[in-house]
């Protein structure tokens, strides 16, 4: 069923949302229902939206609309201007394009009247295997058959599709999340400097870490590249570290002194046989010789060969040794000084990533060096025990050279210099291929968490259960087309275009009661078609009267409805206007024939209702509009037999700019007289604030309120003097109030309801203040004269009193 409607361009509609509009007094959005019953005066919109809904028949628009734009929303489904007709269901529209398609004869005496054929003479054969053939089809109504069994393949393909489409959503929405959603998002992340990251190139990773197995990162990893990322560049470290040992030298020149022999010339014995003695006494040469006489400890004179004795014991060799003694200790001094300086290099000198390296370098650097600087100090104490005892060798000693790990471990910081110094011209890529892999690491930890290859599996699994329940599904509708097809073409068997036009005089003759117009079926010469022709008795009929064209086409249109390209459907039927320039003998009886041939439920032979299967009656058709303008019309329209609880009527009303449909007033609803729709536009100008949405009020004021004085005031002063001047008096008897306001009210009605007298009035815009005033004007009037009558016009609209007191 036709739900609901929008248009943003098509004719006097424009930019009209349903949603919006279309809302009942719980403020809920109201829908179409099976019956629907629309009223709107003429140039409202209602032909307009009656050639929408006829495109959905035909598939076409005329050319005349520039621009067309609507959408529409029918059993679920959304159908718009761009995929008309609407596939899968059977609309028949009457309105004017209806009449002037299939009877261009009512307004051109050279036009044709399209034949139609319904089903003709019996044919038991035939009829038996029509019969069969429909029982095989069955009913979606009645729960049998193929169209049943379709309806529940439709309906679990449907149920298949969108739990398929909910899994997929779900997955959709968690993966535009990872990419988009702040702060979480990829494209959210500073690391990975992407504001253009989008769910495309989400889904290109996924592909990359799935094609290529990547897992996640571990926590140092991850940690390294991040820091990585925040590196800038760094200068290039130009010194390099530099190691020469002298040790291996050293070490031998220590050994040759330590193990030197040497022999004083007349050697003291007493200070060969105490080192200390002997250097003491060394010590204490230089303070003496040639400055003193006397001891410098005990003050005794100094003998006369003392220094003859101690030059022959400290002689020129043990002189040289201990200058050469002297000489190493220097080299070994400056060794130990040089070794420390090894290291020219801090950390903060190098990339975080290179820094750790460095440490562990260093560390091990430190250690051969600490243990280089113990060889030099072994040989320093050897060579100071010498020349302690200058005249004792010592032996031979060994001591650890590690000169070859020192270098090497100089060499390892000095490419690790290298690859710093690499980094700066490549840490941009560098950074770029960190940035990447931490990204692609957090997509698979994506994929991981959300169990993305479990979701995939079983959205695979709903879309295989979908292509099944298609293969059901078409194999259904393909075994009941056969039957379809095979109905049509049975019933073209039985097709007989004269019965179609004895159906129309059917309902012009016998239910209208109209004799004098009949359809005849007029066989072409020399061919087997036929055409239709307009008697008035057993002459053509030419001429006809506007109300006679009305009957013709409303007639014309219900036999149409039982043609073998029609009958045995559930149809959406739209019927607008059907009483134009009928009188009201002939409006009740269109209003007979409707409910009779159109909306009451189906009955068997024996007159009983046939329930569907869930107990409800069934009807001719699926759903059903009827328009209208004429509030007679409109009075027995709500007399037709409805839908328990699923019928509605609508109001088509013509704003300043555009067409708005809506729920129908209460008092429209209930109540259906013209005096009390006259009512209610009095009252909604009364506000001028509603100029801007009932503009369409406010232009038809003066005719609304000169129809409403004439009707109103012929009852409250029932007299007839004289045609001309009866209404006139009964205005002055009721607006007589000592004021100039009667003349007021007479001018508005006049100048506002008869524009060919009051040309000029054309030419200017409406006044909605002066309106306003003079509406409120009038309806103080009527609740000053008969206040109990005001309160109940005011129920009959559901309105409250503008002038009671706060």
């Amino acid at each position: 069923m036709i739900e609901k409607i929008d248009i943003k361009s098509f004719g006097c509609f424009s930019d009209f949302a349903w949603n919006a509009e279309v809302r009942d007094h719980g403020n809920n959005v109201a829908k179409f229902k099976k019956m629907n019953v629309i009223y709107g005066r003429n140039y409202s919109g209602k032909t307009t939206l009656s050639r929408i809904i006829r495109s959905l028949e035909t598939g076409s628009i005329s050319p005349r609309y520039a621009s067309p734009s609507f959408s529409i929303t029918i059993s679920g489904a959304v159908i718009t201007n761009n995929n008309i007709p609407a596939q899968g269901h059977d609309i028949r529209v009457y309105n004017k394009d209806f009449v002037d398609e299939h009877l261009a004869f009512l307004r051109d005496e050279q036009g044709h009247i399209s034949p139609f054929a319904v089903l003709g003479s019996k044919n038991k054969e035939i009829e038996v295997e029509i019969d069969k053939l429909e029982d095989e089809l069955g009913s979606v109504e009645n729960k049998t058959g193929l169209r049943h069994s379709y309806q529940e393949k439709k309906k679990a393909h449907a149920d298949k599709k969108k739990a398929a489409q909910d899994a997929q959503d779900e997955l959709d929405k968690k993966i535009f999340d990872k990419a988009n959603k702040n702060p979480t998002g990829i494209k959210h992340n500073s690391l990975y400097k992407d504001a253009n990251y989008d769910v495309r190139k989400l889904k290109l990773d996924i592909k990359t870490v799935q094609d290529k197995k990547i897992a996640p990162l571990d926590d140092a990893d991850r940690s390294s590249k991040v820091k990585l990322l925040s590196e800038v560049a760094l200068p290039d470290i130009e010194k390099r570290l530099s190691f020469n040992s002298s040790l291996p030298a050293l070490a031998k020149s220590t050994v040759e002194l330590i193990t030197k022999k040497i022999k004083p010339s007349a050697p003291i014995q007493e200070l060969l046989n105490d080192a200390i003695l002997q250097n003491w006494v060394k010590s204490g040469i230089p303070l003496h010789e040639a400055t003193r006489e006397t001891c410098g400890f005990c003050g005794s004179p100094l003998p006369a060969d003392l220094w003859k004795r101690l030059g022959d014991h400290f002689n020129q060799e043990s002189q040289d040794l201990e200058k050469d003694l002297d000489s190493v200790l220097t080299k070994i001094s400056n060794e130990k000084t040089r070794i420390k300086n090894v290291v020219t290099v801090d950390r903060k000198n190098f990339y975080s990533a290179n820094q750790a390296t460095f440490d562990n370098l260093k560390a091990d650097l430190d250690d051969a060096i600490n243990n280089h600087e113990k060889s030099l100090q072994s040989l320093e104490d050897e060579l100071n025990a010498r020349k302690k005892d200058i005249f004792t060798e010592r032996s031979t000693i060994d001591v650890q050279d590690n000169t070859v790990s020192i270098s090497q471990k100089v060499s390892l910081v000095n490419e690790l210099i290298e690859r710093n110094n690499k980094t700066t011209t490549s840490l941009e890529e560098d950074q770029k291929i960190a940035r990447n892999e931490l990204r692609l690491s957090e997509i698979s930890q994506f994929t991981i968490d959300i169990d993305l290859a479990g979701e995939e599996k079983k959205i695979k699994a709903l879309e295989d259960q979908i292509t099944k329940a298609k293969d059901e599904l078409d194999a259904v509708e393909a075994e009941g087309k056969k039957r379809v097809d095979r109905v049509k073409e049975l019933r073209t068997q039985l097709r007989d275009e004269k019965r179609g036009a004895e159906q129309v005089n059917q309902y012009l003759g016998h239910f209208l009661g109209h004799g004098g117009l009949s359809l005849s079926a007029v066989e072409e010469a020399n061919t087997a078609t036929y055409r239709f022709q307009i008697l008035r008795g057993d002459q053509a009929a030419y001429n006809l009267s506007e109300g006679e064209c009305s009957l013709v086409a409303f007639c014309y249109f219900l036999a149409k409805l039982e043609d073998i390209e029609t009958k045995g459907k559930k149809l959406i039927i739209y019927i607008d206007d059907p009483i134009s320039s009928l009188d009201s003998n002939h409006i009740f009886f269109v209003f007979s024939l409707i409910e009779n041939y159109i909306t009451k439920p189906i009955e068997d032979a024996n007159g009983k209702t046939i329930l569907d299967g869930n107990g409800r009656p069934t009807y001719r058709y699926e759903q059903l509009f009827i328009s209208t303008h004429n509030l007679e019309f409109l009075k027995y329209l709500k007399r037709l037999t409805k839908p328990a609880k699923d019928s509605e009527s609508f109001l088509i009303t013509r704003k300043q700019s555009s067409s708005a449909i809506g729920l129908m007033p209460t008092y429209l609803r209930n109540y259906i007289t013209e005096l009390n729709y006259l009512f209610g536009e009095i009252y909604c100008c009364s506000d001028a604030n509603n100029a801007n949405s009932h503009y369409h009020s406010f232009y038809n004021f003066g005719n609304n309120l000169r129809k409403f004085l004439e009707s109103f005031l012929f009852f409250k002063y029932p007299f007839s003097i004289s045609d001309r001047t009866d209404h006139d008096k009964r205005i002055k008897m009721f607006f007589h109030d000592g004021t100039n306001s009667q003349a007021f009210v007479e001018r508005l009605t006049n100048e506002f309801s008869h524009l060919g007298e009051f040309i000029d009035r054309g030419a200017q815009p409406i006044d909605c203040a002066e309106i306003a005033a003079v509406a409120k004007f009038v309806l103080k009037r009527i609740r000053d004269n008969d206040k109990e009558q005001f309160d109940h016009f005011l129920l009959s609209i559901e309105r409250t009193d503008p002038f009671a007191q706060p």
